[in-house]
């Protein structure tokens, strides 16, 4: 408590009744920011993980992609006039080379992500091969 007695004063008790109010105020303001401190410790720690794991996902199905235009790329005869399935292929390799690999506040990589499953489909299409990318963790043998 603040209000210290010296022999022969007279405490009020309205201002003991202050003091507590004060001090539980005090400790409840400690408590919370302690509390406070600790959650967003914890919460970086779990969108850490939350973010590689997710990024390793993204990363996989990229890598898969990546590879399967690598190799149908040897399937062009490179004549003069490419082919509608030639010419989205280099753009779909393109775009996955510029895939952003850092987090940028200003790109959308799920809408970007959204965009290249699309022209992957659509380029499976026109080659007439399988656009079935089986996720790691669904494989089963």
């Amino acid at each position: 408590m603040t209000n210290e007695t010296t022999p022969g004063t007279e405490v009020d008790i309205n201002d003991v009744f202050d003091d507590l109010l004060l001090v539980e105020e005090r400790l409840s303001e400690e408590s919370y920011q302690r509390g406070l401190e600790a959650g967003a410790k914890q919460g970086n720690v779990d969108a850490y993980h939350f973010g590689y794991h997710r990024g390793a996902e993204i990363g996989a199905e990229l890598g898969y992609y990546y590879g399967v235009i690598c190799a149908q790329e040897g399937g062009f005869e490179g004549g003069e006039t490419p082919s509608k399935g030639e010419l989205l292929l280099r753009e779909l390799k393109k775009e996955i080379e510029e895939f952003p690999t850092f987090n940028d506040l200003e790109v959308d990589l799920l809408e970007r992500l959204l965009k290249l499953r699309n022209k992957y489909k659509k380029l499976c299409v026109l080659l007439k091969i399988s656009a079935k990318y089986t996720k790691p963790n669904e494989l089963s043998f």
